[in-house]
């Protein structure tokens, strides 16, 4: 192949369509005519002398060779980008605003001593928060979210993610429940019970869900809040059971008469996650923004 017969628009595409492995796809992530990627897919088979995507059974799939290159275009890309990008950041200058969504326990007991030390840097910066709910992953892909604080995305091959911690569920309650006086609960004592679910944060319940179908039962969940401090307040009233992360129960259990128990069968621990989307990745502000956020929370 000479080096004179491709160009960086043609590798970008060249990312696209090994990506997404749909020619309308990739068109549309480059903002393209359907007709101007399929002429971009002609010139990349004539570059490497290989088909790249072969139609089986009506979908496009990736060839050896093209399976080869896509491991190799996109740090070739990155490298480009970190090139272009390159240039001198100022924090005390800088005035961009960032949108960072994520669960009020987030942004009232984590988040203001972060932000008062980025602030002291880049005094003209401006931070929009809210909720991380089941639109904020479209929102992150559409650039209206810059940064998520929650647990790190399963689907999607442009959204960067660095772990800021881990976590496991526990059980929230009333000190006076009835749960508390089993001696050994099971799954039909914790499903006995009404439920309230928190709808802030990436899925934390499907697994729950998922194990209880399996054994046959289902949780009667009465209600759903977006606020984890309005919850509690609720669970101090109620017969209320609240699964949860275990670090924040620690912390919003204080001066409450609330009790947390473990759960009567096994959930798998997970991560929480700083996320952002592919096109931030190598911005100078955004990087050093969330590499403050980064710190600052590890």
């Amino acid at each position: 192949m000479q080096p004179g017969r491709i160009n960086l628009n043609l590798l970008s595409a060249l990312y696209y369509l090994l990506q997404e492995q749909s020619v309308t796809r990739a068109a549309e992530k480059m903002h393209l005519s359907q007709s101007a990627m399929s002429k971009h897919l002609a010139k990349l088979r004539d570059v490497f002398g290989d088909p790249l995507l072969v139609r089986v059974q009506g979908q496009l799939q990736t060839t050896p060779k093209g399976l080869e290159l896509k491991a190799q275009v996109a740090p070739l890309l990155d490298s480009v980008e970190s090139l272009l990008h390159q240039q001198a950041f100022e924090p005390s200058l800088c005035q961009r605003t960032f949108c960072i969504a994520t669960s009020d326990y987030v942004s009232e007991h984590l988040l203001p001593k972060v932000l008062s030390k980025i602030y002291q840097q880049a005094p003209q910066l401006n931070v929009e928060l809210c909720n991380w709910d089941h639109t904020t992953s479209r929102l992150l892909h559409s650039g209206e979210v810059d940064l998520g604080l929650t647990l790190p995305p399963q689907d999607s091959s442009e959204l960067h993610a660095i772990t800021l911690g881990s976590d496991h569920l526990v059980c929230l309650m009333h000190k006076h429940h009835p749960y508390l006086d089993i001696s050994s609960p099971s799954a039909a004592d914790y499903c006995r019970y009404p439920h309230a679910i928190i709808t802030t944060g990436a899925d934390k319940n499907s697994q729950i869900d998922r194990y209880l179908n399996q054994q046959g039962l289902q949780r009667q969940i009465q209600l759903k809040a977006s606020s984890y401090f309005a919850t509690l307040q609720i669970l101090t009233e109620t017969r209320f059971i609240l699964t949860m992360p275990a670090q924040i129960a620690e912390q919003l259990i204080k001066q409450r008469p609330l009790s947390i128990v473990d759960l009567p069968f096994t959930a798998s621990g997970f991560d929480y996650s700083l996320i952002w989307h592919h096109r931030n990745h190598h911005d100078p502000a955004h990087s050093w923004f969330r590499q403050q956020l980064h710190q600052a929370m590890t």
